[in-house]
């Protein structure tokens, strides 16, 4: 998406912009191999979990990235990842700031608040596989 500029994040683009699909899937390879990030850390609010577990399951999460997060294909990994990237990343696709591949992810979001979001960032970000 950065090389063909539908992700437009110019140090990225700039880099991107003359790797073929085999450069890009030798870094993907790479990257796949780097340890996963650490879980989040201090005492689990139980009452958040099942709240953001409820508002995942209203708005059908688990759909595209699977039950246990995990992705596939296009559809990214969202299961333990940081909590502040997921919130980041949810509202820049709700605002419409980063986009996907298609509309999918701004429609999605369109009504969730900004509280759900840094709710399902919460329980996210605390899901393990």
């Amino acid at each position: 998406m950065f090389r063909d500029r539908m992700r437009v994040a110019g140090p990225m683009n700039d880099m991107a912009k003359g790797l073929s699909d085999d450069d890009l899937q030798r870094f993907a390879d790479i990257i796949a191999k780097l340890p996963a990030p650490q879980p989040a850390a201090g005492a689990v609010e139980q009452a958040r979990i099942e709240r953001a577990r409820m508002l995942a399951a209203q708005n059908h999460c688990d759909v595209c990235h699977g039950a246990d997060y995990a992705g596939r294909e296009n559809v990214p990994h969202i299961a333990d990842q940081r909590e502040d990237y997921l919130a980041n990343t949810l509202r820049a696709y709700k605002s419409n700031s980063r986009h996907g591949y298609d509309a999918t992810m701004a429609e999605a979001l369109a009504p969730v608040s900004d509280e759900d979001i840094a709710d399902l960032a919460y329980y996210l970000a605390r899901v393990r596989r």
